[in-house]
Formats: structure tokens, sequence, C-alpha cells
């Protein structure tokens, strides 16, 4: 019998909060085939899961919370001493050796770090994921590796604040870019930004990190295409949907792949297939590399198109912009 299962911390309409409430049912999917995952509006989009494998939230928590604090996760995340941007015959060797090896698990999240044919002319490294937001002194690799350490301290507790809220931002390391609510914006603080530690909602960074094999990437003319992101003139947009009939995860992967231009319909269409809303999330650039994900905006519900939604469909027209 399945128990359906509300997740007050995770909310629909946060980049963070959907990427991690889609990381949770993938890896719970792993346990239990059939565990699927809706939002329902309270206050705001709040994510439900429905499973067969525990029977409340704090049994949920606890699951989390031992896998997390388990090594399984290990494995991806220490492919490579160095990071994500490595010389292209490199990565083929460990994305080869990964196939040859049946393991799937490392495959999936290679094919999601990085795009294998896009190379950095410069730099003559594989080009990235959108989702790849560090730079500089940072390290994606290395940033998830502290930020699980960190969170291991106290796995069950961290969990719980990442799915059942409030977020506190305990956890002192980088967000990586995937939370709004981490960007320290220098003109709105009473002393800069640099003098202060960044912090993060450690658990929901991880549960986001488990949800990238649903995002791969790949080349096209140069460029890194990942599933998720859209461009419109010069700015790249992370945008997702909301749902309120509860799916599993094979039909998340293929509403995902499905690509933005299916979600944003006229609004009677999206209604139809379940969708209750679309969001979006800019992907901010500054510095020499960096980015975060903006505040999240509404693109498309049961009002009326969007100007994003006609803009979007029109850049696709003039220029055939892949499918996010």
């Amino acid at each position: 019998m399945s128990t359906r299962i509300l997740l007050p911390g995770l909310i629909g309409s946060h980049p963070l909060g959907a990427l991690a409430s889609f990381g949770l049912l993938r890896k719970l999917s792993e346990r239990d085939r059939g565990a699927r995952l809706a939002f329902s509006m309270q206050d705001d989009w709040v994510a439900e899961v429905h499973t067969s494998h525990v029977g409340s939230l704090a049994e949920l928590v606890s699951h989390f919370g031992e896998y997390i604090a388990s090594n399984e996760i290990d494995s991806v995340l220490s492919w490579t001493d160095d990071d994500v941007r490595i010389p292209p015959d490199e990565f083929q060797r460990v994305l080869r050796s990964a196939a040859a090896s049946g393991n799937r698990e490392l495959a999936d999240y290679l094919t999601s770090m990085a795009a294998d044919g896009a190379v950095d002319m410069q730099k003559k490294l594989v080009k990235p994921s959108a989702f790849y937001m560090v730079s500089g002194q940072q390290s994606f690799l290395e940033g998830m590796r502290e930020i699980l350490s960190q969170v291991r301290s106290d796995a069950r507790s961290a969990v719980e604040e990442a799915l059942v809220g409030p977020w506190r931002y305990r956890t002192q390391a980088h967000s990586l870019g995937w939370d709004p609510g981490t960007e320290r914006l220098h003109a709105l603080r009473h002393r800069a930004p640099t003098s202060e530690k960044a912090v993060c909602v450690g658990a929901a960074v991880v549960l986001a990190f488990l949800a990238l094999p649903l995002f791969p990437s790949v080349a096209n003319a140069g460029r890194v295409a990942t599933t998720g992101f859209v461009r419109v003139g010069r700015e790249q947009y992370f945008t997702w949907p909301v749902w309120t009939d509860a799916i599993c995860v094979d039909e998340l992967r293929s509403l995902l792949h499905a690509g933005t231009e299916q979600w944003i319909s006229e609004a009677a269409a999206v209604t139809r297939r379940g969708i209750a809303a679309v969001y979006r999330s800019r992907r901010s650039e500054f510095g020499q590399g960096y980015a975060i994900l903006k505040a999240a905006e509404l693109v498309a519900s049961e009002l009326p198109r969007s100007d994003f939604a006609r803009q979007y469909v029109a850049h696709r027209g003039q220029e055939g912009t892949p499918k996010g």
C-alpha cells in the first residue's frame, strides 16, 4: 500500500527545491519502483511523494539520512582527482570504462556533468553542464565533497531540514549556484560579501545532485545543451514544470526530456497534461565563469501564455534552439 508523504521543505517553485524533489524520487525509485512524485498547492507548491517503501515522513528522513551517511554516493564524486573540466580524451576514457564495466550510475553522472564532444578551445578541456556554476578556486566535485562531508556529521538532522524545513542554512559551504537565496549582493549587505562565509542547505544540495542524471548534456555545434535549460536571446534559463498527478521516475524523465516547448503551450493544453505551472530561473553569470540561479519566475499556468513563452517560441522559430 502506497503512503502519501508531504515534504514541506521542498517547494516546487524554487529551483533547488524542485531539483531536490526530483533527486529524492530518482533515488527512492531504486528501492521502490512504484514511488511517485507530485506537488500540491499549500501556501506554495509543496512536493509530495507516494511510496510503499516507508510509512511516514520520519521514516523517509531516516532512510535518506542513512543513505547520505553511507559511502554509496562517493564513487560518482571520486572518478577523478581533478574536476569535471578535464581533457576530452581523459573524459572519454573514463566514460568508456564506466560503460564497459556496466557502471550505469557513473556513466549517467558523467553525461550529466559534461558534454562529450564540446571542447573549450582556449583551455582544451571538456565543457561542463549548465549546472556547473563554479570557477576560480572553487571546484564542482570538491564543492560537493565538502558539502557531503559536513552533512554526514549529522545526516538525519540535515535531511530533516531539507525535507521538513524551515531551511536554516547551517552548512558552511557554497550552494554551487543552485540556490537563489545564497546570492550575496554587495549593495544590499552591511559589509562586503567576501568577508562572510558561504552557507547552504547541505542536504538539499545533495538531493539536487542526485537529480543530475535526469538532465544529460550533449554537444551541439560546439555548445553545451543541457536538458532543462533553454536560451532566449543571450540569456539562459533553467526551466521546469510542476504537476499535480503523481508520476514515477520514468514519467518524470520523459516529461523533462519533452522540453519546455511542450510545457508552455496554451494554458488549456498545459492543464490537460496535468502540468499546473511552469517556472524559470535565469542562469546569471558573473566574474570568470561563476553563475547562480536567480529567483524563479512563473512562466505558464492556467493563466494566458506569458511574455517569456511567446519570446521563447519566437526565438526557436528564428534560431532553432535545441529543446530544453
